[in-house]
């Protein structure tokens, strides 16, 4: 017999975080069945290869990206990619993520399936996903200088390839992102996408490219049947990639057209469905609603940030509201004059998360977590001072255990085990932080907009 509405979102409540306590989080829908097994073995001819061309099967379409600015910007691209890859029935190849100003290049490159569980993924989607590691012979993340890549060495072999570039149409440049390129042992030139795969075609400044048309783009029918027609895959049957914009040569000053078998895009992170430009944080968002949730941490990520919460909840881990204030570069609003809003003022936004857990779900939850990069003692010494609680990774020397990525890695899987969240708006940490809160635990979510000043004396 079905529970009461109010019952029911209760035990849910109490499960979620009973399985936080032993170091699991609530996961979704069935096993995938044969899926896992084949993730890789079905997509690829073997094991990885010094030539990703040797590698890759006659029969199956591949589709590729590369990373663009911090690591959560680089996530939302390759779910991007992968949702791309579902509505063309290609197989998705992903890179790691790249280090960037924040984190520095001595972090060295993070592997995808390190921080993610694409077995999960894989079978929730019934598709082939794969890494560039799975593909190719790589250079090892721990690598002494991980984007050198050796010219005719046995181990590794640098290829040429011909991509789409997303870059508006003002920009006389392709994002290159070098170092991935370099790593992957990839020569690439770069064609731009046609005017007609803008969210907004007539404007030349438009950065949004639509899903639909890139699909178009790249689409190639899986059925042998097609193969030898000599029908146009692109999008409008009367053009082919040479008479589109070609924009610039590789390293090595090769002219050459978008592929076939692999599609790849310079960028994937201005993509749109067409219905609103940064549209990650709607609740429509397609890249999130069928790619996005279903991106669960990897188990050792998992189990890595049970300790980090046992600290902070020795006995046993409560319901609790997770608080982002991004600070940093977010300084923008007042030019030179820091003009971040006080602690107070997501206090009331946590007030008002507070207030709806205990109406809705009929809880209540006193402990709060924050997470901010503020560096200046006082802020700190604020937040204690009110009663919250926070992850002092300098104290913990998280960065001298496992590296400089898990102060941000540990941080984003704790806020994603909350049951209220308060972010930063247009924080792009703090919109997918918001997602999973509500998608994986149903919580409650607010946002604290920086931009707003007459709040800061209200």
């Amino acid at each position: 017999m079905l529970c009461a509405r109010k019952d029911c979102r209760m035990r849910a409540i109490v499960y979620i975080f009973s399985f936080i306590s032993f170091g699991l989080f609530v996961r979704y829908l069935g096993t995938g069945d044969s899926v896992t097994k084949t993730r890789k073995q079905t997509a690829l001819k073997g094991l990885p290869s010094a030539s990703f061309r040797a590698n890759l099967r006659n029969d199956t379409f591949y589709v590729t990206t590369w990373p663009s600015a911090g690591f959560t910007n680089q996530f939302m691209g390759y779910v991007n990619m992968i949702y791309l890859a579902t509505i063309t029935e290609r197989t998705p190849i992903l890179p790691p993520f790249i280090p960037y100003k924040i984190i520095g290049t001595d972090a060295g490159l993070l592997p995808f399936g390190d921080v993610f569980d694409l077995e999960h993924l894989s079978s929730q989607l019934r598709i082939s996903v794969l890494e560039w590691r799975d593909v190719k012979k790589l250079p090892t993340p721990t690598d002494a200088d991980p984007y050198l890549y050796v010219p005719n060495s046995k181990a590794h072999l640098s290829e040429s390839l011909g991509c789409w570039s997303t870059k508006a149409s003002y920009e006389s440049q392709p994002a290159r992102c070098n170092q991935l390129v370099r790593h992957i042992g990839v020569d690439v030139a770069y064609t731009r996408v046609p005017a007609t795969t803008r969210y907004k075609p007539e404007d030349p400044k438009e950065i949004h490219v639509v899903f639909s048309q890139l699909a178009a783009l790249i689409y190639r029918s899986p059925s042998p049947l097609f193969s030898d027609l000599g029908r146009s895959p692109f999008f409008d049957p009367k053009e082919h990639p040479e008479t589109f914009d070609y924009m610039s040569p590789s390293p090595k000053g090769l002219d050459i057209t978008p592929e076939h078998h692999l599609a790849c895009f310079d960028s994937l992170y201005y993509v749109t469905s067409g219905a609103s430009s940064f549209e990650w944080k709607y609740g429509f968002s397609p890249a999130w609603r069928y790619v996005g949730r279903y991106l669960r941490f990897s188990e050792n990520l998992q189990m890595l940030t049970q300790q980090y919460l046992n600290t902070l909840f020795p006995k046993s881990i409560p319901p609790f509201i997770a608080v982002h204030a991004r600070r940093g570069d977010f300084d923008w609003p007042c030019g030179k004059h820091l003009c971040f809003p006080p602690l107070s003022v997501y206090q009331k936004q946590v007030d008002v998360v507070r207030k709806e857990l205990g109406e809705i779900l009929g809880i209540e939850v006193n402990n709060v977590v924050l997470m901010s990069d503020e560096t200046a003692p006082e802020f700190w010494a604020n937040v204690k001072a009110i009663g919250w609680l926070s992850v002092d990774h300098g104290t913990h020397l998280t960065i001298e255990r496992y590296g400089p990525w898990y102060p941000t890695l540990i941080d984003i899987v704790i806020q994603s085990c909350a049951i209220g969240f308060v972010g930063t708006e247009d924080s792009t940490l703090s919109i997918v932080s918001q997602r999973r809160v509500m998608d994986w635990n149903g919580g409650a979510i607010r946002s604290v907009n920086i931009r707003d000043l007459e709040q800061y004396s209200s």
